[in-house]
């Protein structure tokens, strides 16, 4: 488990850090969350912002874990970072609840990331079951930028899933809520 909250903040970084370099600059309006249009994962739906980038796992880039499905990315940069999304899915061996799930996860958050600071916690239905909603900032390391994160952890049978939308925390408040909007859209089949 401690591997899949890696794999899913590392997934994030290196979506930000490749947009770093990749950036012009500029940010654009932010559409209304209603606007949002379905994404079908095959085993999970989630409803994107049409006008944000899907990546495929058979277009990640080397250093984005292989447990990463899918990445969804703004098409421009705020502050020198490209904003995005990420759904992680993990082989978890034997069956565990949504709950239990996401308390490990967050616990170790807690214990693994630099300057980690919990900003909210909240109980929503994935699915018709009980998952954890998990707000946070906190540096992948030492040496890098503050983010703000939206953690969302959800299980079926034997697997895990991680859905993080990833950020600066000086992000306008229409697109943290977007990015929020993104993340609990999330359902399981």
């Amino acid at each position: 488990m401690k591997k899949t909250i890696q794999t899913a903040l590392a997934t994030l970084a290196t979506i930000g850090i490749v947009g770093i370099l990749s950036s012009c600059g500029g940010s654009s309006t932010t559409p209304a969350v209603s606007s949002l249009k379905a994404y079908d994962g095959g085993d999970f739906t989630l409803n994107i912002d049409p006008s944000w980038k899907i990546i495929n796992s058979s277009d990640f880039y080397t250093e984005i874990p292989k447990e990463t499905v899918v990445a969804f990315t703004t098409p421009e940069a705020y502050n020198g970072f490209f904003i995005n999304v990420n759904v992680v899915k993990e082989d978890l061996k034997q069956a565990v609840s949504s709950i239990d799930y996401g308390r490990a996860n967050i616990n170790l958050s807690g214990q693994t990331l630099t300057d980690y600071q919990k900003v909210q916690e909240a109980t929503i239905t994935v699915g018709g079951q009980p998952a954890l909603l998990h707000l946070f900032q906190a540096r992948l390391s030492p040496t890098e930028k503050l983010m703000r994160f939206v953690q969302l952890y959800a299980t079926k049978g034997n697997f895990g899933y991680i859905v993080s939308g990833g950020m600066l925390p000086d992000t306008p408040k229409e697109t943290r809520d977007l990015v929020g909007a993104t993340v609990t859209s999330f359902n399981l089949k």
